[in-house]
Parts: C-alpha cells; sequence; structure tokens
C-alpha cells in the first residue's frame, strides 16, 4: 500500500482533498503525482470545479505537494485542533 487519497464534503462543485503517504514512500513524489492526478480526475470525471485541503503549520511536507499541484493558500485552518492554513485550487475539465 503506497497510501490513501480521498475526495470528501462534496457541495456546489466544491470537495475537500484528503491524503496521506506510506512512510515508506515519502518523499518519493507519490503524494504530489497522485493528487495532480486526483485534481485532474475531479474536474473531468466528477464536474467538480474547486478542490480544499487543510494541513498543520508543522506539515511541511504536506504543504510543498499542495503547491506543486497548483493549490494556493486562503485562509486560517484548525485540522486536528492545530493551527494551519486552508489551501484551494480551481480545476479545468481538460
Amino acid at each position: 500500500m503506497l497510501g490513501r487519497f480521498n475526495l470528501y464534503r462534496l457541495e456546489d462543485g466544491t470537495a475537500e482533498l484528503g491524503y496521506r503517504v506510506a512512510q515508506h514512500v515519502a518523499g518519493r513524489g507519490v503524494a504530489t503525482a497522485t493528487v495532480q492526478e486526483l485534481c485532474r480526475l475531479a474536474a473531468a470525471q466528477y464536474g467538480l470545479r474547486t478542490l480544499r485541503a487543510e494541513t498543520s503549520h508543522d506539515n511541511v511536507a504536506s504543504q510543498k505537494v499542495l503547491a506543486k499541484a497548483g493549490f494556493v493558500p486562503v485562509g486560517p485552518a484548525e485540522p486536528g485542533g492545530r493551527p494551519g492554513t486552508w489551501y484551494q485550487r480551481g480545476l479545468v475539465a481538460d
């Protein structure tokens, strides 16, 4: 198993993105490539227009994944009760 990636809270063309990668593949581009592909599928197959994701301030790896996948910070978040940031990306169907 390499990880899990999911979309949830689908509403009005928007969904939240969640993911976790296995420790043995961390840092190898698996999360970035899969998030990018999930963004493509979310638009093309599910008609979504926007994805959102939150990450804690101390999760630098996740922040890098989101930035490489085209997400931008849009405001404060509290994932798991910790200080963090919401990220968002607009989607375009192929």
